[in-house]
C-alpha cells in the first residue's frame, strides 16, 4: 500500500483476536511460558531497533499467524530463522511448529531435532476430541501424528471413530487408566475397530496400534485390522477370557503372535527383534545390557531438542539396528548422559520414544512404501548422527494420565484379580512390501527368551564360582528341552 501524504509504502495484514487462555480450545496456538517484556527496553547500545521490537512481537504472537503471513512480501529466510531460534529458547506451539518446520527445512541452515519433532501433553483433556485432533491434520502429509490418549476423558465412541480423518496419523494409543485412578474412560471394542474399518480409507499410514485396558477389544478385532494397510504392530491388553483362541485366530488373518515381556522389562529392543531377530550367537547379556542402554540412551536423545540434523539419500541412510548392534559390540556412547527432565513428572517427559524410533525402524524395513503410495515425498532420509529418524516430521500428542506419577510405560489392571488381564502382540512381516520377507522371524517364545531376566551367579553358600561356559551350556540345555 502507498500512503500519498507521507509517501511510505507498506503492507498491511489483519489478524484474528487472541481467544481466550481459558477454555482450552486453542491449545495448538499458545505456549505455557510468559510474554517477553524487554521489547520496549533499550540495547547494548541505544534503543532496540524496529526489526528487533517487531520480532518479538511476532514471537508474542506467532501462534495467531498462518503459513501465508509469513511468506506473503517476500520476508527474507534470516528473518524466519531468527524467529525459530527466539521461540527454540522460550517455547514453540504446534501452529508456529508446523508453519516454520514446514518453512525451515526446506531452506539452508543448521537444523535440529526441535524443527522435525513436537511433543505436548494435556493434563486433563476437558474439550471434545476434535479440538485436540483437528490441529494435528495434515492432508498434504508435511507432517505425520502421534496421539496418546491415556485418559481421564468422557470421550464418546463416535468421537474416537472419527479418528479415521486423521489421514496422517503414524502412531495411536489408547491407554485406559490404571485401576488405581478410579477415572472415567471410554470403553474400546471390537466394535470400535470394525467401525474405523468401515470408513473410507482407514488409516493409510497408522503403523503401529495399541490399546490397552482392562476389559477391551477381543480376538475378534483382528479380522477387521487388514482394511489398515500400512499397521505392522497390534497391542493390546485385555481380558485373558477373550483372547484364550489367539494362537490359531491371528495366523488365520495374517498375523504373527508373540508374547511380550511385562512391567519395567519391556524394551524397544524387544520390539525391534520381532521384525528382525539377533544374531544368534549374541549373549543374551549382551542383549538385556543393550536394551537398557537403547531406552535410556534414547529418551536422552528425543529429551534434547539441539539434536543436529542431515539429510542423506534414502538408500543411504545408516541401518538402525545394525547402528545400534556396532554401539554395543565396541561399546560407543549411545547418548547415555542422564535425561533433565523430571521422571515422576509429566511436563517435557519424551512419552514418544519407543514409537519414535520403531516407527522409523519399520519405515527402513518397508522403504516407506505407504508414505510412497500416498504421495508423500520420501526421496531424503533424515539422520542424526549415524541415528535414523522417521522419513517425515513427527508431532506428538498425549491426552491425560495413565498413572498416579503421570505418564507410565506400565498400566496395572487387578479390579477384577491380579491375573485376569494380560498383553498380546501381533505383528506382521512384509505387509508392505519393501524389503522384510517371510520366513526370517523367530518364534516368539524365542525373542522373548533373550530378554528374560537369567540366574545370577552368586558365591554366597559355597564362596565359588561356577564356572561361566559350563552354566552357559546347561542353561542351553534346559531350553532345548522346553522348546521341544
Amino acid at each position: 500500500m502507498y500512503d500519498k501524504n507521507t509517501g511510505a509504502v507498506y503492507n498491511e495484514y489483519v489478524v484474528p483476536a487472541t481467544p481466550s487462555h481459558t477454555s482450552g480450545r486453542d491449545w495448538s496456538r499458545r505456549t505455557e511460558l510468559p510474554l517477553w517484556k524487554g521489547r520496549g527496553g533499550r540495547g547494548r547500545k541505544g534503543p532496540r531497533s524496529l526489526a528487533d521490537m517487531i520480532m518479538h512481537v511476532l514471537v508474542d504472537n506467532i501462534g495467531f499467524l498462518s503459513e501465508q503471513h509469513l511468506t506473503r512480501g517476500d520476508l527474507p529466510t534470516r528473518y524466519l530463522w531468527r524467529i525459530w531460534r527466539l521461540l527454540e529458547n522460550r517455547g514453540t506451539c504446534l501452529q508456529a511448529w508446523k508453519v516454520l518446520s514446514k518453512l525451515l527445512l526446506a531452506e539452508d541452515g543448521e537444523k535440529t531435532l526441535g524443527l522435525y519433532r513436537y511433543r505436548h501433553h494435556i493434563c486433563r483433556p476437558s474439550e471434545p476430541l476434535s479440538h485436540y485432533t483437528k490441529p494435528l491434520e495434515s492432508s498434504s502429509f508435511d507432517f505425520l501424528s502421534y496421539l496418546n490418549i491415556s485418559g481421564p476423558s468422557s470421550f464418546e465412541t463416535n468421537e474416537l471413530i472419527a479418528l479415521t480423518e486423521l489421514k496422517n496419523l503414524a502412531v495411536l494409543e489408547i491407554i485406559q487408566p490404571a485401576d488405581e485412578l478410579r477415572t472415567v474412560f471410554p470403553r474400546m471394542s471390537d466394535r470400535l475397530v470394525r467401525g474405523w474399518s468401515e470408513t473410507h480409507d482407514p488409516f493409510p499410514l497408522l503403523r503401529i496400534l495399541r490399546l490397552w485396558g482392562d476389559d477391551s477389544v477381543t480376538e475378534h478385532s483382528l479380522q477387521y485390522l487388514s482394511r489398515f494397510p500400512s499397521l505392522l504392530l497390534y497391542d493390546v491388553n485385555g481380558s485373558r477370557r477373550d483372547w484364550g483362541n489367539v494362537e490359531t485366530v491371528a495366523p488365520r488373518h495374517g498375523w504373527e503372535t508373540a508374547e511380550p515381556l511385562h512391567g519395567p522389562h519391556d524394551s524397544l529392543l524387544w520390539y525391534l527383534m520381532l521384525f528382525k531377530p539377533p544374531e544368534e550367537d549374541q549373549p543374551t547379556g549382551k542383549l538385556r545390557d543393550l536394551a537398557r542402554n537403547i531406552d535410556e540412551g534414547l529418551i536422552s536423545f528425543c529429551q534434547n531438542n539441539n539434536q543436529p540434523l542431515s539429510f542423506v539419500q534414502h538408500d543411504a541412510a545408516p541401518l538402525f539396528l545394525e547402528y545400534l548392534n556396532e554401539a554395543a559390540k565396541s561399546n560407543l556412547p549411545l547418548y547415555i548422559d542422564s535425561p533433565s527432565y523430571d521422571p515422576q513428572g509429566c511436563k517435557g517427559r519424551p512419552f514418544e520414544t519407543w514409537a519414535y524410533f520403531l516407527y522409523s525402524f519399520l519405515g527402513q524395513l518397508t522403504k516407506d512404501e505407504d508414505l510412497r503410495k500416498n504421495g508423500a515425498d520420501v526421496t531424503k532420509q533424515t539422520i542424526s548422527g549415524s541415528l535414523t529418524l522417521p522419513s517425515r516430521p513427527l508431532a506428538c500428542l498425549q491426552l491425560g494420565h495413565c498413572g498416579r506419577s503421570g505418564i507410565s510405560p506400565t498400566v496395572a489392571y487387578v479390579r477384577r484379580g491380579l491375573f485376569a488381564t494380560s498383553r498380546y502382540t501381533f505383528y506382521k512381516i512384509g505387509a508392505t512390501g519393501g524389503g522384510m520377507k517371510n520366513g526370517t522371524s523367530p518364534k516368539p517364545k524365542d525373542v522373548s527368551g533373550f530378554m528374560k531376566p537369567q540366574p545370577q551367579l552368586s558365591s554366597v553358600e559355597t564362596g565359588l564360582t561356577l564356572n561361566r561356559q559350563k552354566r552357559r551350556r546347561i542353561d542351553d540345555l534346559l531350553r532345548s528341552f522346553t522348546s521341544s
